[in-house]
C-alpha cells in the first residue's frame, strides 16, 4: 500500500462514535487519525496524506457537506465516506453525494459494513490513482513519441530536400549532357557540310582569280557538290525542328491508305530487292490530320532503320488499323487520352534491340550504326513529328526477333482526299514585273532575295524590319506584294507587320517566310497568308511569289 492508502481520518464531534469507528479500523491494520471539527479535519488533510475520510454530517463548526466540498477541492484524490445518525431522507443523502461524497452510511454502522465500504472506497481510490498515473505516463509517452515523430519528420524533410537538390543537380547534369550531345552532333554534321561548301567556293574563287578558263564540267561538278551539301544541311535542320516539335506542319485531313498507295513504289525502291515489303490496310481506315510530306519522311526513316536491321534481307510489314483506346498502350512514351486513333504498325524481321538501346532510340544523334552510316536524327524526327501531330509512338523489340514500331494519330470526324506532295519543283521559274517589298533582318538573306527577285523581273524594295517597311508603305510608291520574314527583332513579327500594313493598304497581297515559327508568340496567326519555308530554292521562291500575287 502507498502511504495515503493506509491512512484513514475519522471526523466526528461525538467522542464515543469517533472511538468506535477508529477502533474497528485500527483493528484490521489501518492507521487512523481523528478530528472533532471541520477545521481540524481540513488541517489534518493538509499536513499529511489521507486515503479515506469518514466524515460526520453534523459538526459543531462547519457542516459536513461543506467540509466534503473543501476536501474534494483541495485533495481530489481523497475518498470521502459521509456518515450520519440524523440524516435519513433520500434528499439528505443526495445532498451529501452531490457535495462530493463517494458513499454514504447511516449510523449505527455494523463493523462488517464499515470495513467493506472502507475497503471498496480505498480500492476505488487506488484504481483512480493508477489510472491517473497511467494517463500521465501515456501523456508523457505521447509527448515523447510526438517529439520523436517530429524529429523523424524533420529528418525526412531534410532528406527529401537533399534528394530534390541531388535530383536537380542530376537533371541539370543530364540536361547539359543532352545539350552537349546535341551540340556535338550538330557541330559534327554541319562542319562536314560547311567543309564541302567552303572548299567548293574557295576552289571556284581560286579558279576565277587565276583569270584562266574553268572547264564547264568541273564548275558544274563543284557547284553540284556545294548544292548537295546545302540540301543535306536543309534536311538536317528540318530533322532538328521536327525532333523539337517546332517544324511548320502543313496539316490536312488525309486517308493514310491513299498516302501509302501513292508512296508504295518509292518505299519498295528504298528497301531494295533483299527486303520483301507487305502492306495491309482495312478498306474503312479512318482519316486523320497530319502533314503528308512529313508523314512520308517519317515512314521512310522507319523503313531505312528496318532495312539496316536486316543486312541479309528479310520481311517488312506495314499495317494499319482503327483503334479505340480505353486505356493507354503501356509501351507509349507518354499517356494518350482515351479516344479513337489510327494506328500504323511497322514490323521487321531484323536483329532487334535490347531494352537499354530501345530506351535511347529517340534521343538526338543516338545511333548504333557505324560512323558515316547515319546522323542519329531519323527516329528523333519521327518522334517529333508524331508528337507534334497530337499522337504518340510505341516500340517493342527483342534481340534476334525483330522490332515493331506503332504510330498513333488521332482520328478526325470528316474525310478529305489526301494530297501527296512531291519534292522540288523542277519547272522553269515563273517571272513577273510587279513591285515586291522584301522585309528581312538578315542582310545576306535580304540581298540574296532582292537579287533573285530582280533577276526574275520584279521591281524590289527592301526593309530590314517592320518599322522601315511601314514607312515605305506610307509612301507613294505602288507595292503589289509584301514578302516578310516571320521572326524579326524589334517587337514586330511578320504576321503583325501584315496586319499593320493592311491598315494602310487594305488589299495588299502578302507572303511570309521562316525557317522556324514560334507558335507561342503573339500574332502568329494568319490563315490567309501563304508561307514559304526556309531555306528555299529559286524556283520555289518564284512559284510562291506568283501564287501570292494571283491569290484572291
Amino acid at each position: 500500500m502507498t502511504e495515503a492508502a493506509n491512512k484513514i481520518l475519522v471526523v466526528d464531534d461525538d467522542a464515543a462514535g469517533r472511538y468506535l469507528k477508529s477502533h474497528i479500523l485500527r483493528k484490521v491494520g489501518y492507521v487512523v487519525h481523528e478530528a472533532a471539527t471541520g477545521h481540524e479535519a481540513l488541517e489534518c488533510c493538509r499536513v499529511r496524506p489521507i486515503g479515506l475520510v469518514l466524515l460526520d454530517v453534523r459538526l459543531p463548526d462547519i457542516n459536513g457537506v461543506e467540509v466534503c466540498r473543501r476536501l474534494k477541492a483541495a485533495h481530489p484524490g481523497t475518498a470521502v465516506l459521509q456518515t450520519s445518525a440524523a440524516v435519513t431522507s433520500a434528499h439528505d443523502r443526495a445532498t451529501a453525494l452531490e457535495g462530493g461524497a463517494d458513499s454514504f452510511l447511516v449510523e449505527p454502522i455494523e463493523p462488517e459494513e464499515l470495513l467493506a465500504t472502507a475497503r471498496a472506497l480505498l480500492r476505488m481510490r487506488k484504481a483512480e490513482q493508477e489510472l491517473r498515473r497511467l494517463n500521465e505516463t501515456l501523456e508523457q509517452q505521447v509527448a515523447a513519441r510526438t517529439s520523436e515523430l517530429t524529429e523523424a519528420n524533420r529528418k525526412l524533410e531534410e532528406e527529401a530536400a537533399q534528394r530534390r537538390k541531388a535530383e536537380d543537380v542530376l537533371w541539370h547534369a543530364q540536361k547539359l549532357e543532352a545539350v552537349g550531345q546535341l551540340t556535338g552532333g550538330i557541330a559534327h554534321d554541319f562542319n562536314n557540310l560547311l567543309a564541302v561548301v567552303m572548299g567548293t567556293l574557295e576552289m571556284c574563287r581560286n579558279a576565277l582569280e587565276a583569270d584562266g578558263e574553268v572547264p564547264r564540267t568541273r564548275l558544274l561538278r563543284l557547284l553540284g557538290a556545294a548544292e548537295t551539301a546545302s540540301e543535306r544541311g536543309r534536311k538536317l535542320t528540318q530533322q532538328l525542328l521536327a525532333f523539337a516539335r517546332r517544324s511548320t506542319l502543313r496539316s490536312e485531313v488525309a486517308t493514310l491508305t491513299d498516302l501509302f498507295t501513292a508512296s508504295e513504289p518509292l518505299l519498295r525502291r528504298a528497301l531494295g530487292e533483299s527486303v520483301t515489303l507487305h502492306l495491309s490496310f482495312p478498306f474503312d481506315l479512318w482519316s486523320c490530320r497530319l502533314d503528308p510530306t512529313q508523314f512520308e519522311a517519317a515512314i521512310l526513316n522507319l523503313l531505312m532503320n528496318a532495312r539496316d536491321a536486316m543486312p541479309d534481307g528479310g520481311r517488312l510489314l506495314i499495317s494499319a488499323g482503327n483503334v479505340v483506346l480505353h486505356q493507354p498502350d503501356p509501351m507509349l512514351t507518354e499517356e494518350l487520352p482515351p479516344g479513337e486513333y489510327v494506328c500504323i504498325q511497322v514490323t521487321d524481321s531484323g536483329v532487334g534491340m535490347p531494352p537499354e538501346v530501345v530506351a535511347h532510340i529517340f534521343e538526338p544523334f543516338f545511333t548504333t550504326k557505324e560512323v558515316g552510316k547515319g546522323t542519329g536524327l531519323g527516329l528523333s524526327q519521327v518522334y517529333g513529328f508524331v508528337k507534334q501531330s497530337g499522337g504518340d509512338i510505341a516500340v517493342e523489340s527483342t534481340p534476334g526477333a525483330g522490332t515493331t514500331v506503332r504510330l498513333y494519330f488521332p482520328h478526325v470526324e470528316y474525310v478529305a482526299a489526301a494530297k501527296v506532295h512531291s519534292g522540288f519543283n523542277d519547272k522553269p521559274a515563273r517571272t513577273g514585273s510587279e513591285t515586291v517589298l522584301v522585309v528581312e533582318d538578315d542582310e545576306l538573306v535580304r540581298e540574296m532575295t532582292v537579287a533573285t527577285l530582280t533577276e526574275l523581273g520584279y521591281r524590289v524594295l527592301a526593309a530590314e524590319n517592320g518599322a522601315a517597311a511601314l514607312k515605305l508603305l506610307r509612301g507613294e510608291t505602288e507595292i503589289d506584294l509584301l514578302f516578310s520574314d516571320v521572326m524579326m527583332p524589334g517587337g514586330m513579327n511578320g504576321y503583325e507587320l501584315i496586319g499593320r500594313a493592311r491598315e494602310i493598304r487594305q488589299d495588299l497581297k502578302a507572303l511570309v517566310t521562316s525557317g522556324y515559327i514560334d507558335q507561342q508568340r503573339p500574332g502568329i496567326e494568319a490563315p490567309d497568308v501563304l508561307l514559304l519555308p526556309k531555306p528555299y530554292r529559286r524556283s520555289q521562291l518564284a512559284e510562291r511569289i506568283r501564287l501570292a500575287l494571283e491569290a484572291g
